[in-house]
């Protein structure tokens, strides 16, 4: 059985939805089917992650992993020795000497975790509108992130809950914003008359439109008589976990 096929499996063993499961290790939806497919492998940091949330021993993943051509290219790279060796020692302990590991480990990650997180707000559509417009919900979630993962400048969060943005955002991505007014050419979260978009603002020729971010939509055309402002300025997609 390969990394993917067992991933896949103990995740629907736990009761875990792919959003569910990417929430908890601090990757995206996408990125756990990546993994459950074969098409990307997880990194050692995040191959941890999986082992402490999905509860299993370090056997169970890495059998048929660590002889795996590309799996010791990935340790090879990013463990020592002295990682190689905690890891092949590990797999020789008992189980209690396991269960007693992998407690240290969640303790000292959770901590580790702790201090290196920021919270910031991250705002949440509401009703649907036409051409991927919304409705803001007026309470606010909070998005935990990595210090290390969040752009500079970053005032808050919005999260994508459509697939209506693709290829660009899928269904579910945290975005990063900035409060500041969109550029020419920039993706931003708007409002027109009362209706919340995202998309990308094209200023030309005294013309003011607000692009689709997929090729079904039509541009929407502001105008002069039209109550328009840029809430803020996408930075990014930015991997957090939510909390409503």
């Amino acid at each position: 059985m390969s990394l993917g096929d067992r991933l896949r499996q103990r995740r629907q063993e736990m009761g875990f939805t792919r959003p569910q499961l990417a929430a908890k290790i601090c990757v995206t939806p996408s990125a756990i089917a990546n993994y459950e497919n074969g098409i990307s492998t997880p990194k050692p940091d995040i191959l941890i992650s999986l082992i402490n949330v999905l509860e299993v021993d370090a056997n169970y993943i890495y059998s048929d992993y660590l002889g795996h051509s590309q799996a010791n290219n990935i340790y090879n790279q990013d463990l020592n020795a002295e990682e190689m060796d905690s890891i092949q020692k590990y797999k020789k302990l008992s189980e209690e000497g396991k269960r007693l590991v992998r407690l240290i480990i969640n303790e000292e990650y959770a901590r580790t975790i702790t201090k290196s997180q920021l919270t910031l707000p991250c705002y949440l559509p509401g009703v649907r509108k036409l051409h991927t417009g919304f409705l803001m919900q007026t309470k606010l979630g909070s998005a935990h992130i990595m210090q290390k993962d969040l752009p500079d400048g970053t005032d808050f969060c919005f999260q994508i809950q459509v697939d209506q943005y693709l290829p660009v955002f899928r269904k579910f991505d945290i975005l990063a914003l900035q409060r500041k007014q969109a550029h020419h050419n920039e993706m931003g979260l708007f409002c027109l008359n009362g209706i919340y978009y995202i998309r990308t603002l094209f200023q030309e020729k005294g013309e003011c439109r607000l692009r689709s971010l997929n090729v079904i939509e039509e541009d929407i055309l502001v105008k002069k008589t039209d109550e328009f402002h840029c809430i803020g300025t996408i930075l990014g997609q930015v991997n957090a976990v939510l909390e409503t």
